[in-house]
């Protein structure tokens, strides 16, 4: 819709590529960084290479990026921290596993997830985050949470983000849902009071669908 913002989050390699493409009428951001800016970090992108080639967006936390690089709350808080610190813009990944989620423990893992990324951050600079919930057990697995898992997670988060920051950041911070988000499924969840929007991976992929 006209008053919904729109990002893509690509492979470093593609960046300027997808700038190029869309000629300035979405935002590119990166789908990780590295929160160091100098020293022998070899591979890595830092905040301020993005930044060079006018990114200003980045992922922080994605599940895939926690499960299998080993990425930790205080690394991706490292993250946020460095982006924040340049005037950059940070999505901020939380969400649990399938046993976490069977066990009942979706909202205390997400409830430190969210406190560990946000450590540091301000009030002031809360305008340049925006959370994604994103159950792991849903992602790339056709599994989708139920509109009500998605609204009591989100709602519990927006409740987080009052007691930390106050009522005015609560509401006006975005949370996301993603986890298999598709044409099925993405009405349901977007009715919901506490679901501002979507982080859409492998439906992405299909353009027509997409569309």
């Amino acid at each position: 819709t006209p008053d919904a913002d729109v990002a893509l989050f690509v492979p470093y390699v593609f960046l300027e590529a997808a700038m190029e493409a869309t000629g300035g009428k979405l935002k590119i951001g990166a789908e990780g960084v590295c929160p160091e800016i100098d020293g022998a970090f070899t591979g890595a992108v830092s905040a301020s290479m993005l930044q060079s080639i006018g990114v200003d967006w980045a992922l922080a936390g994605h599940s895939e990026r926690r499960v299998l690089f080993g990425e930790t709350d205080e690394y991706i808080n490292g993250q946020c921290l460095k982006l924040m610190e340049l005037g950059m813009n940070v999505m901020l990944c939380i969400g649990e596993s399938l046993d976490e989620y069977e066990a009942d423990l979706a909202g205390a893992v997400c409830a430190v997830q969210l406190k560990k990324g946000l450590n540091g951050i301000t009030k002031e600079q809360m305008s340049r985050v925006a959370i994604a919930y994103e159950p792991v057990w849903a992602i790339g697995t056709g599994k989708v949470a139920t509109p009500e898992i998605a609204q009591k997670v989100h709602k519990q988060c927006r409740d987080i983000l009052s007691s930390m920051y106050g009522e005015d950041v609560a509401e006006s911070t975005r949370i996301l849902y993603g986890g298999s988000v598709s044409p099925e499924s993405v009405d349901g969840i977007m009715t919901q009071p506490d679901v501002d929007g979507a982080l859409v991976g492998g439906a992405s992929l299909d353009a027509a669908k997409f569309g």
